[in-house]
């Protein structure tokens, strides 16, 4: 959760942040070299790794080796010579953990007054009953504290101790200053995983005397809060199963006890949109039989269309998507966890019969959950749609289904659902008979389906909604079949040659559906992408060739066919490790066009021609409540944990707007103007927006691209879509005002692109 895990961006890769294996609560940490790190990482993320290092403390003596572990901390940045990225070492470790925890949820969770007050009343309820059940107060064991506020409940209310454990050290950092300042005497914090703590033996002779014990004795109460928006995912099971084995009591108390997850069978196009390939849009009609371009199918055989993807969990606002949505089936439970009962780790699965009640296809699950904090079920919190107030840590899930079935009323559905240890995923089908039972559990051998077209194995589902969408997709065809025309045209037996320089080689595969197109080369900055989109340039039949590299240095006879020079450069552009800085991509593609300038064809085209940096004021109803300082929470001081938000109002953070309600606050205005047909160079331009309603608190900014020289087609990224994230900017609160009348607010903003550099300057003031 702190690195981003629930969130869009702002993570740590590598080393900085413990790992191991979720399902396997034993495993040891295992970090990434910082070749595996820099591969994995996104441009928004901090690469951090141990780098072993050795000298001679004496040239002269060769026994005087010095040897240790170095932490290295590098961020991302465009290299202005050829786009992609490069990665610069950091000096600060203390900012890159700051910026970590400034972009977590953390600040949502403990603005959740539901969730706290559910934890407290659940845990005063524990030790109460523990007191007069046993007469004497609970040792209790904190897991995963974060800033430590379950454990000051716990000491609030009795306990005789709190151990509590944070593998982020950061995080840890935090809680031992924020329970030091409001309990200074009875909460300890380990900056370990719970896997790596201690409990000294019940008899002093099994002691080792050389051994340091982290807990006295076993706890007599779990307090933990492990849950992710798809309710396993943290390993809240894994985690509890090690913690009864090796940390606690055999009968001791655990709050919260039980969760229960609830589903919907959904039928929704957007979802299934999410997931699915199966939508390949039909080349426009061409006058001339001879000329007309082939169809472009994003697949690599004819079975892939029905790949599942893996089943994946998509968290969502539902409320979102509602409207685009139709319930097929009524909420019912689908899987039930004790967690005061040990666990096999066994894959499970539940079904369960339910009443279609409107028509429709089947194309997704929509889940919820529900954790129960005491045994008559009178603490609850659950995350159905509008259940407790808004927050953004905990949302709902969706599962896009392949299947296509076709729902009607009366008849039924058996919904079946999976989980093992850290995933939930769903089947539907037909009903089978009227007199299936209505629930039957059994344990399997069971995976989940893995990923068989290659595609999802490198698209998210934004990409895959991006790839999807039919004006977008019939926006480049037309495009590329315009450009390919004009070339044609200028020079009717000229072979024409294509060079795509973005990741996803949507401009290459489009392109090479054209006859007249004889030489397509496609640049992918990741090996596997290379081959599977190589595989789907082959499956279409397209004369084309997909290079795994970067553009420097590229030369024409590294192209397909080796072409005299470039006429058509396309992009789209999209870059892997730049999905969630979409101003990144804007001007990647920018640097990589000019890199490849000296392969072009004078009168070559380039497709996008221009792109436009457009930006509006908004007010949000909810979501700039999630970041920020918190001040007081549940009556404990959180200033340590404060310190960390002093610079939210200068941090990006991507988001997809449409998931937020919010209202515009401004009328749209333009940052900056990109020419693609021109080779990069500094940009610098300022602008005032004016507020038509002072409450504004955030600037939403987007790239909208203009596809071809006669600005006939366009494809934006803004907040009205659904298959990209825009940059968002929090602005501080208004002033009060020192009259009755409201005063007039304005944001300044300045923007600067420097091409020597590769940075991105985006400033943002109001008044």
């Amino acid at each position: 959760m702190y690195a981003g895990v629930d969130k869009y961006g702002g993570a740590l890769v590598g080393d900085g942040q413990p790992g191991g294996s979720a399902s396997n609560a034993d495993a040891p940490a295992s970090g990434l070299s910082l070749e595996d790190a820099i591969e994995t990482a996104a441009a928004e993320e901090t690469v951090v790794v141990d780098v072993p290092y050795s000298y001679l403390a004496d040239e002269d003596d060769p026994n005087s080796v010095v040897s240790g572990v170095s932490k290295v901390l590098l961020a991302a940045q465009l290299n202005p010579e050829a786009g992609g990225l490069m990665w610069v070492e950091q000096g600060s470790p203390q900012e890159a953990y700051k910026n970590v925890v400034a972009m977590s949820q953390m600040t949502s969770m403990l603005r959740d007054k539901d969730r706290n007050n559910c934890y407290e009343r659940g845990i005063k309820r524990a030790i109460a009953t523990f007191k007069a059940e046993r007469g004497r107060a609970p040792l209790v064991l904190d897991i995963g504290t974060g800033t430590g506020l379950l454990s000051m409940f716990a000491a609030t209310h009795g306990a005789e101790h709190v151990y509590a454990c944070e593998m982020f050290v950061p995080m840890a950092e935090i809680a031992e200053q924020v329970t030091a300042a409001n309990h200074p005497d009875k909460v300890t914090v380990f900056k370990l995983r719970s896997t790596d703590l201690t409990v000294a033996p019940e008899k002093q002779q099994d002691r080792d005397p050389k051994a340091t014990y982290h807990l006295p004795r076993r706890a007599d109460m779990l307090v933990s809060e492990l849950f992710d928006s798809v309710l396993l995912g943290e390993a809240v099971l894994p985690t509890i199963r090690h913690a009864m084995q090796h940390l606690l009591t055999p009968d001791a108390a655990i709050v919260p006890e039980r969760a229960t997850v609830f589903a919907q069978v959904i039928e929704s196009e957007p979802i299934y949109h999410f997931n699915s390939f199966q939508v390949p849009v039909p080349a426009k009609q061409h006058k001339e039989a001879a000329t007309a371009p082939r169809e472009a199918k994003l697949v690599r055989s004819d079975t892939a269309w029905q790949c599942e993807g893996g089943k994946p969990a998509l968290p969502v606002h539902f409320r979102a998507l509602e409207k685009d949505s139709k319930l097929l089936t009524r909420p019912t439970t689908v899987l039930s966890f004790d967690f005061t009962k040990p666990t096999t780790g066994a894959a499970e699965y539940q079904e369960t019969v339910v009443d279609v009640v409107d028509a429709g296809q089947v194309q997704a699950v929509l889940m919820w959950w529900e954790v129960s904090f005491d045994e008559d079920d009178n603490v609850v919190y659950s995350t159905k749609p509008g259940a407790q107030n808004w927050q953004d840590h905990w949302v709902q899930v969706v599962f896009p289904l392949m299947d296509g079935i076709q729902a009607r009323p009366n008849e039924k559905l058996v919904l079946r659902a999976h989980h093992d240890d850290i995933r939930i995923w769903f089947d539907v089908e037909a009903a089978p008979g009227k007199d299936s039972p209505k629930k039957a559990k059994r344990t399997v051998v069971s995976e989940k389906p893995p990923c068989t077209c290659g595609m999802h194995l490198i698209c998210n589902a934004e990409r895959i909604s991006m790839l999807t969408d039919a004006a977008r997709r019939e926006a480049y065809d037309a495009s590329v079949s315009s450009a390919v025309a004009e070339l044609t045209k200028a020079e009717p037996l000229r072979s024409i040659s294509c060079l795509d320089i973005s990741d996803g080689s949507l401009g290459a595969l489009l392109a090479a559906t054209h006859k007249q197109v004889s030489s397509v080369t496609s640049i992918e900055s990741k090996e596997v992408s290379a081959r599977i989109f190589d595989q789907i340039l082959t499956y279409n039949d397209a004369n084309a060739e997909v290079l795994n590299s970067g553009v420097k240095g590229l030369l024409l006879e590294h192209l397909q066919g080796e072409p005299s020079s470039v006429d058509l450069l396309v992009g789209e552009p999209f870059y892997y490790a730049m999905q969630n800085l979409p101003l990144w991509q804007a001007f990647n593609f920018w640097l990589r066009r000019s890199a490849v300038d000296g392969l072009l064809h004078p009168k070559a085209r380039v497709l996008p021609a221009r792109a436009r940096v457009r930006a509006q004021a908004v007010r949000f109803e909810h979501l700039h409540q999630c970041f920020g300082a918190v001040g007081n929470v549940s009556g404990y001081d959180h200033s340590c944990f404060d310190q960390f938000q002093d610079e939210y109002y200068t941090r990006n953070f991507p988001f997809p707007a449409y998931m937020y309600p919010y209202e515009q606050a401004s009328e749209v205005v333009e940052l900056a103007a990109l020419d693609f047909t021109q080779m990069a160079h500094t940009l610098a331009t300022s602008c005032c927006i004016e507020l038509k309603d002072p409450a504004a608190n955030a600037v939403v900014v987007w790239v909208e691209y203009v596809l071809d020289a006669a600005g006939q087609h366009v494809v934006a990224t803004g907040p009205a879509v659904r298959y990209a994230k825009q940059l968002i900017r929090f602005l501080p609160p208004a002033s009060p005002a020192t009259s009755g009348a409201t005063p007039k607010r304005t944001v300044a903003s300045s923007f600067c692109f420097d091409s020597l550099e590769g940075t991105i300057d985006l400033r943002f003031e109001a008044n």
